[in-house]
């Protein structure tokens, strides 16, 4: 059965509540902090047994069932995920403990181990598309407002709004989509292709701009 951990950080954080936990066996305390600790090394719970003095994963059952009982580990079955152990860095409320799988708004999968409602594929992925809009109406603002040079990142030259090396929202935007699918197998890592910045010529002579001309879209001298 594989085991799941709430959280990505290689780090072993143990609540000292469950350390100190009279009410849980020392054997429960100890497969607790095993399980935390070997997660990244993709072991199924049959390798955890010799590491807590148990011959078999069948003498690991009533440990594991202390530790469900406290809310610390949950084996329910979950939505697109096979059978598996999850294990949480702090004992869950009860509320959470009695409650159903809660299905991501956005892919239907399980989002118990992220925030509720939302997987944390779906929050990430859904973090650059935030920024990929705040990123368009900035853009459109400053187009609007009369904006027609363009300073990339880099800021190597001035170019004209629509210079066909630099990102235009239809570039970026085929980007994301593109690289959507990857997206979701690497756990949600979207990436947005910023927009240049744009400026008009009256705030360019106030900051006092020296640069280069692009040679290819050949923008007015300020």
């Amino acid at each position: 059965m594989p085991v799941y951990r709430d959280n990505s950080s290689p780090l072993v954080i143990v609540h000292q509540d469950v350390v100190l936990d009279t009410g849980l066996s020392v054997t429960s305390r100890l497969l607790y902090v095993v399980l935390q600790a070997r997660v990244d090394d993709g072991i199924n719970a049959e390798d955890v047994a010799p590491l807590i003095g148990l011959e078999d994963v069948q003498q690991m059952r009533p440990f594991l069932d202390e530790l469900i009982d406290a809310g610390l580990i949950d084996n329910r079955r979950h939505l697109g995920r096979a059978a598996s152990i999850l294990i949480y860095r702090s004992p869950l409320s009860q509320e959470r403990r009695v409650h159903g799988c809660v299905p991501c708004g956005r892919c239907g999968e399980c989002s118990c181990e992220h925030t509720k409602g939302l997987c944390r594929v779906c929050d990430q992925m859904g973090r650059a598309e935030q920024e990929a809009r705040e990123d368009i109406d900035r853009w459109k603002r400053q187009r609007d407002e009369g904006a027609t040079y363009a300073i990339t990142r880099s800021a190597a030259r001035l170019h004209r709004w629509d210079c066909p090396s630099l990102n235009s929202p239809e570039k970026s935007l085929e980007q994301l989509e593109l690289s959507r699918p990857h997206a979701r197998k690497a756990g949600g890592q979207l990436y947005w292709s910023r927009l240049p910045d744009l400026y008009t010529a009256q705030e360019l002579r106030l900051k006092g701009c020296r640069k280069r001309l692009c040679g290819m879209c050949g923008p007015d001298p300020l």
